[in-house]
């Protein structure tokens, strides 16, 4: 099974998205690369301290890398965009915000990892974006042109080297009803989202492609969730997460199989099994 390269937009959507994943693919030998959009400064994050962006963008760097370490992954790499903040956050008007960056120019410099990694696989968000995050969506699509991108062996009309079709890309996600039943809980944060987002949260399970088991993985998603203390810790956004919700993302993760025009639709058409059709596979024989 060839690399994997994980794309995601903040510290934290990485571990809470596919660090199972991760930690098996890297388990079973798989190279695993990281790439974060931003370093999340515009987190909210109530420890004496880090009310101040850019300090608290250092320190979110840092867990991330303390966090992919806890799942084996040594490679993290960063576009250094400016986090956007929630939709309607002044953190948007930002200079360096990762939204006000054109989806060409951010998948020009994504192509250059997809080039050097040259995956098997990548993993990235869909147009749901989870619960439509603008930089979350805006991710989306940045990815699905920088895939394209890496595959064309010319560049504005000059040939470019060592292009890159990249065999599989998965987009994770979690299913709709889930995050629908978060609405009932009191003071459930997803209340505060737009209407449009609330109509877009995740995917229909019937929608989703793959469903992991990460059981065996658990303790060291685990290890790695406690590693972002900013947004998981005491003070943090995410300190009170219900024990059933934190059990649910130690025990699955979901990803939609999305379609290329140059691979199989089917897992495994191809002779080539990746880490998450294997995965699969082992779950649901037959």
């Amino acid at each position: 099974m060839g690399p994997l390269l994980a794309i995601f937009p903040h510290p934290d959507d990485e571990t809470f998205s596919a660090a199972g994943v991760m930690a098996a693919a890297i388990e079973r030998g798989v190279p695993v690369t990281v790439v974060c959009a931003t370093r999340g400064e515009a987190g909210e994050s109530s420890i004496p301290g880090l009310d101040d962006p850019e300090r608290l963008g250092v320190v979110r760097e840092r867990e991330l890398r303390d966090a992919m370490r806890q799942i084996g992954v040594t490679d993290v790499r960063l576009l250094a965009y400016r986090d956007s903040g929630m939709e309607g956050s002044s953190a948007a008007d930002h200079p360096r915000a990762f939204v006000r960056a054109s989806v060409e120019a951010v998948a020009a410099r994504l192509v250059t990892h997809i080039r050097a990694v040259r995956p098997q696989v990548i993993v990235t968000y869909g147009t749901d974006g989870i619960y439509g995050h603008p930089d979350h969506v805006h991710l989306h699509y940045v990815s699905l042109h920088a895939v394209e991108a890496a595959a064309n062996p010319t560049h504005k009309g000059r040939t470019v080297s060592e292009p890159w079709l990249t065999p599989v890309l998965y987009f994770a996600t979690v299913p709709r009803e889930d995050m629908l039943a978060l609405l009932d809980r009191p003071e459930a944060p997803l209340q505060s989202l737009s209407p449009a987002a609330l109509a877009n949260l995740g995917t229909p399970r019937a929608d989703i492609t793959h469903v992991i088991n990460i059981g065996p993985w658990a303790e060291r998603k685990r290890a790695a969730i406690a590693s972002h203390r900013t947004q998981t810790g005491e003070g943090g956004p995410l300190a009170n997460i219900p024990p059933e919700i934190l059990d649910r993302q130690l025990a699955r993760e979901f990803f939609v199989r999305a379609p290329l025009p140059w691979s199989s639709p089917v897992d495994g058409a191809d002779g080539e099994m990746d880490i998450i059709t294997t995965l699969a596979a082992e779950q649901h024989p037959g």
